[in-house]
């Protein structure tokens, strides 16, 4: 490896991580206002016993919405560098799609917490990432793997920053307690923007690390030397 391609390597590593981080800081105020303005239109407000709201669907659209900003961001990185990248978000909309509906049947049905307000409920979610971030990174690699050599190994990279993701925000909001007096903005601060700084923070370094690693190792590598 060069000194250049370790350039170019740790930039896009850089770039991929800032991203990932301005991602989810936007999407989870945002999200959270557009589920309520949803809510709202639909009729279902906040602490309603609707069955929308039993079964967790306001969370796990909540969570698509994040994933499909996220994964939204990484691609404008990741067009830079891989060809035919366009189905990298549609992959994360579908696999969290499949990933929070089965969150929300297991939730309702065993009675599983359903929110990262306390530990058991971050676990939880922290596991329905583990499989969305699995299945988006089956369909991903799809787009790797004509690319760069042993591209299977995104998939466990997918699961495993998600999922860090996910406990890295759970602790961070759990750890961080701010009195009433203290004003919605540093409310904000600390106990969203805070907590989603850190979980991007720790998917955007396994995934990231992840694909440099692959990156420099693009398919016409093997094939050149299959063929001198």
């Amino acid at each position: 490896m060069n000194a250049e391609h370790t350039f170019i390597g740790w930039r896009f590593g850089l770039r991929w991580v800032l991203l990932t981080v301005v991602g989810w800081i936007i999407a989870f105020p945002l999200g959270f206002v557009l589920v309520a303005v949803a809510g709202w239109i639909i009729g279902v407000p906040e602490g309603s016993d609707s069955i929308i709201l039993k079964l967790g669907l306001d969370n796990a659209a909540l969570f698509i919405f994040i994933v499909a900003v996220v994964s939204l961001m990484q691609w404008f990185a990741l067009r830079h560098v891989l060809r035919r990248a366009g189905f990298w978000v549609p992959a994360s909309i579908i696999g969290f799609t499949i990933s929070s509906s089965i969150h929300a049947v297991v939730c309702y049905v065993w009675g599983y917490p359903d929110n990262l307000d306390h530990f058991p409920g971050t676990l939880v979610w922290a596991m329905a990432f583990v499989v969305g971030g699995t299945l988006a990174g089956v369909l991903q690699q799809r787009i790797l793997r004509r690319q760069v050599c042993r591209s299977a190994w995104w998939v466990p990279a997918s699961a495993v920053g998600w999922g860090l993701g996910v406990i890295g925000f759970g602790l961070i909001g759990l750890a961080i307690h701010f009195p009433k007096e203290a004003g919605p903005f540093a409310t904000l601060i600390g106990c969203l923007v805070l907590p989603a700084g850190l979980g991007a923070i720790l998917l955007g370094i396994v995934t990231g690390g992840t694909l440099i690693w692959l990156l420099q190792q693009p398919m016409q590598q093997t094939t050149d030397i299959t063929t001198s």
